[in-house]
């Protein structure tokens, strides 16, 4: 019986004519970033490649492009419901841009981590970049005090120990059997959780690691009670014991616990809608999930998702369905790019 290897999916442009290269890569970029071409004289072409191994938990990928612009919206990041994080070494090039308005600066040698439920607007030289795609309920068991990680540099001493391992990783995988896999995401996990733990350097973000555990209590507590009416910044201060000025600075930067509240019941009503077996009228789903009335969900469905709850019961599929795209210059290997495994990978 023969080994089987790594699954793994390339990506380039190259198979594409000039006029083309672009917009083949930007179908294949767009489950994370819109993007737009910094030259843009397609007859010029776009390098871009992509090489993608699976490793069941993680998604590893080098990345080579021209210069771009990468951007992720806060209604892209609603609506395609990709809540990974993107750990990523620039080998060569870099980018700077902004990070939920905060200016970034990524050289080559950088190692940083990106928050894909942000928003974010950046722009990129030609470069060459490894990503590492961890989901995020995976980071916050390697890391349950998470913290804040979106726009965060690693410092030099375990960037460059993260961007070895990463580098090796890449060379050896091609040569290595599949049920190896779990294995090798484990022992990423384990590296990446060593890198990321607060330093005597760092313990002055002790508060922020504090507010941190409030605030999963509080999503958790949310969580557990999204169809009860009672559900109230008031109800959660007497359930958790916090104080109403600790809640509304823990979810100040989000918007404030009540727009939260909403934005998670919306999220389990999108959830029920593409469910084939539930047949309960939607003004019934809106009620229980703590909505007055149809057209009040209605009118906060289609704000929030960009489209209403009848549309998400008949498509089930419309937030994350695929864009259609050309799949001319593929193998008969590749039914799958390293975009369909990003869709896939838990959240």
């Amino acid at each position: 019986m023969s080994r089987q290897s790594v699954p793994t999916t390339h990506f380039h442009s190259g198979r594409f004519s000039a006029a083309e290269q672009f917009d083949a890569w930007k179908e294949r970029i767009s489950v994370i970033f819109n993007v737009e071409r910094l030259d843009t004289d397609a007859s010029d072409g776009f390098a871009a490649q992509a090489l993608a191994f699976h490793l069941g938990e993680l998604i590893l990928a080098r990345t080579r492009f021209d210069g771009q612009r990468f951007v992720r919206t806060s209604r892209q990041a609603r609506s395609d419901m990709i809540d990974h994080y993107l750990i990523q070494f620039y080998r060569d090039g870099g980018y700077v841009g902004e990070v939920d308005g905060a200016r970034l600066e990524i050289r080559a040698g950088d190692v940083s981590i990106l928050d894909l439920s942000r928003p974010l607007d950046t722009h990129a030289p030609a470069a060459e970049c490894l990503s590492l795609v961890v989901p995020r309920d995976l980071m916050h068991e390697m890391l349950p005090r998470t913290g804040e990680l979106h726009g965060v540099v690693l410092d030099p001493g375990s960037g460059r120990l993260l961007s070895t391992y990463l580098a090796a990783l890449e060379q050896q995988l091609p040569t290595m059997a599949l049920n190896q896999a779990p294995h090798i995401a484990r022992a990423t996990c384990n590296l990446i959780a060593a890198c990321l733990l607060p330093s005597a350097e760092r313990m002055n973000r002790a508060q922020a690691q504090i507010e941190s555990v409030h605030v999963q209590r509080v999503r958790q507590y949310i969580d557990q009670h999204l169809g009860s009416p009672r559900l109230s910044p008031q109800d959660i201060c007497h359930a958790l014991q916090l104080s109403r000025t600790q809640l509304y600075r823990l979810f100040k930067l989000t918007g404030g616990v009540r727009r939260y509240i909403q934005q998670r019941r919306l999220l389990r009503i999108h959830a029920v809608l593409a469910q084939p077996m539930e047949t309960r009228p939607i003004v019934a789903i809106a009620e229980s999930h703590g909505f007055t009335s149809q057209a009040h969900l209605s009118r906060a469905f289609r704000e929030y998702f960009g489209y209403s709850p009848s549309e998400a019961r008949h498509n089930p599929g419309a937030a994350v369905q695929r864009r259609s795209r050309t799949r001319a210059g593929l193998s008969v290997n590749d039914d799958l790019g390293f975009d369909d495994w990003i869709r896939g990978l838990r959240s």
